[in-house]
């Protein structure tokens, strides 16, 4: 039998009241907002403030439903005034009491539809973007997909009031770039890390277009080495168009999907990847670097693709050694 949930649609506003002030970093809570407890088969997201709620849809095992909200740096005609820099932490767990429905996919997409992050049962992680200054205001849609897979047995063993997931969203709005890391780190037993770093970024002179430079350091943590490595990943907004060494870009296709082979040097420190070891390729790239990379897979000849990686970000150096 179908419950009822009830969702509420967020607007997170980043005012230039504070962003031209003389703080570098402002944190904005929506727990009370976006915080709300999953019963098995009946959600409910309990919001304060002016947002608008509604309720009315109904969710069971095997269907999916979403929520939406935004991020803006701007409120009627007030806009930031500075470069304005944002990450939304999103956090997964079992409601106070009661254990997790571990079944529930909780996944973040864009305004495109593009998936990009995502946990199953409980977790976190972050999402990043950023709003270049501009003098007209500028917002980002998000949507949080969550999916009940119907295993055939989630109506019995999910049965009764002892289970209960909450999602709560957390938002940091920064003058400077954000970071973002795996907080469960290599020590959890994840067989890659991998790190993307990006240059403070410049505007070309001619187009006006925003450039940076990029880096990308995959570390194998396992006793085996990953023989002729490949990396993919997603990149939502960000362009990355070239890669100066010790990695071939062999794909960039369909947009934001990037697929990058070892260099072939028949050299095994830069072709494979060593246990404990690590290699890295880096090069040009568009936008403005604030971006996380996202769904990595790493791949080798010896070794099926690894989706389960450690990742670090870090954005906005002032070189990458």
């Amino acid at each position: 039998m179908k419950k009822i949930l009830f969702f509420l649609t967020l607007v997170l506003i980043m005012l230039s009241s504070i962003a031209a002030g003389t703080l570098a970093m402002y944190s904005v809570s929506i727990d009370n907002l976006a915080e709300g407890s999953v019963v098995a088969k009946e959600f409910i997201f309990v919001g304060e403030g002016t947002d608008t709620f509604q309720q009315g849809l109904k969710i069971a095992p095997s269907e999916t439903t979403q929520w939406q909200f935004k991020v803006k740096n701007y409120q009627n005609h007030v806009v930031s005034e500075t470069d304005m820099y944002y990450k939304l932490a999103f956090n997964v767990q079992a409601l106070s009491g009661k254990k997790a429905i571990e079944p529930l996919k909780v996944t973040v997409k864009d305004s495109n539809g593009n998936a990009l992050n995502s946990v199953t049962g409980v977790g976190s992680f972050d999402v990043l973007g950023a709003f270049p200054l501009a003098v007209n205001g500028q917002e980002q849609d998000y949507s949080v997909e969550i999916n009940w897979p119907d295993d055939g047995t989630s109506d019995v063993k999910y049965a009764g009031g002892q289970y209960g997931t909450m999602i709560n969203v957390n938002a940091i709005a920064s003058q400077i770039p954000l970071i973002t890391a795996d907080p469960e780190g290599p020590s959890q037993g994840k067989k890659v890390s991998v790190r993307y770093e990006t240059t403070t970024p410049w505007q070309n002179g001619q187009s006006g277009i925003y450039q940076y430079n990029y880096k990308v350091t995959i570390t194998n943590n396992t006793s085996e080495p990953i023989n002729n490595w490949s990396i993919g990943f997603y990149l939502p907004t960000d362009k990355l168009t070239g890669v100066w060494s010790n990695a071939k870009l062999v794909s960039n296709s369909p947009p934001g999907s990037y697929k990058f082979l070892n260099p072939g040097y028949n050299n095994q420190t830069t072709d494979n990847i060593l246990p404990g070891q690590s290699v890295s390729f880096g090069g040009p790239a568009l936008g403005m670097g604030t971006e996380a990379i996202q769904t990595i897979s790493v791949g080798g000849s010896n070794t099926t693709e690894i989706t389960n990686v450690n990742l670090t970000c870090q954005f906005g150096q002032a070189s990458l050694n």
